[in-house]
């Protein structure tokens, strides 16, 4: 007898909304830019300027936003960027939320299951608008999970720009695509076909940058064994991580670095990526809009 799985996705609001921008951001962008996969380009457009992040929370207690804090700043410790929760020691509170808010990262915990957009994604209004929750950890009001901490860091992963790694171009995992698609189209995930293949199928290589297959990384899912090919001799069967693995620190070093030197060569790079991109897109579209604001802010900084 199967215990029952509550998998990752996005609120159906959210897919749509990233999806049609999929499809308008394509629109008469060629396959390259500056000699780049234009894939890439987007993928790389996803993380953030080294530099602090502001987070605030829609409900929970001091206690819980202190605990959420401490977990989710180890990942500052491998790379060049920080989490601001506005926590104050002598009020013993963090940043709260506002129907307003535009922080970069902005928790909730009463929409269902855990999830989190991914690096930029959370300030584009073509997908959240201001107020609007872009990392959710669901029931974590109520009662902490025992692998609470592993939740964190992996949602706090997707936050910072970091896509799942059993989706990773390096390997592809042997799942058992028909019994899949039989029960997660059942209680309590209730998925198309179409669902199970975005959060499951393996990611195209054009757009991203990826290690090896980690199979301890964070950003790993445990998948109970039916669901593989092999069972437990699948390369995709883990058991559940609750900590960084050095890869997951490498890949922190990587995406955001400390060195001067090649900060301002990345943001060159980005500059150059947008001024491209925004050549090609339509006047007034709201995409267009969000990569001329991503542009100032780089040129700002340079």
């Amino acid at each position: 007898m199967k215990n029952h799985i509550i998998m990752e996705a996005y609120p159906d609001k959210i897919q749509a909304r990233l999806e049609a921008r999929s499809r308008q951001r394509a629109q008469g962008i060629p396959g390259s830019i500056n000699h780049f996969a234009r894939e890439l380009v987007f993928e790389d457009l996803k993380l953030w300027r080294v530099g602090a992040l502001k987070v605030s929370f829609k409900g929970g207690d001091s206690d819980l936003h202190t605990l959420i804090a401490q977990t989710a700043s180890s990942w500052s410790q491998w790379g060049n960027i920080t989490f601001d929760f506005g926590c104050n020691e002598t009020e013993e509170t963090c940043r709260l939320w506002h129907e307003q808010d535009t922080s970069h990262i902005r928790v909730g915990f009463d929409q269902p299951g855990y999830w989190s957009l991914v690096g930029t994604d959370s300030t584009d209004q073509a997908i959240v608008g201001p107020g609007e929750i872009t990392l959710n950890l669901s029931g974590f009001t109520e009662v902490l999970p025992e692998n609470w901490k592993g939740i964190v860091l992996h949602e706090f992963g997707h936050a910072l720009g970091f896509h799942h790694e059993h989706q990773t171009p390096a390997l592809e995992c042997d799942f058992d695509w028909n019994k899949l698609y039989d029960y997660l189209g059942g209680p309590p995930n209730y998925w198309p076909k179409w669902k199970v293949d975005h959060n499951l199928r393996q990611l195209r290589n054009g757009g991203l940058s990826f290690s090896a297959h980690d199979a301890q990384s964070i950003m790993h899912y445990s998948f109970p064994a039916w669901m593989f090919v092999q069972g437990e001799k699948s390369p995709c069967f883990t058991s559940e991580n609750t900590s960084l693995s050095e890869m997951d620190k490498e890949m922190m070093a990587l995406a955001y670095p400390f060195d001067e030197e090649l900060i301002a060569a990345v943001d060159a790079e980005r500059i150059n990526h947008l001024q491209s991109l925004i050549a090609f897109q339509s006047p007034g579209s709201s995409i267009r809009q969000f990569n001329k604001k991503h542009l100032a802010y780089y040129l700002s900084m340079s």
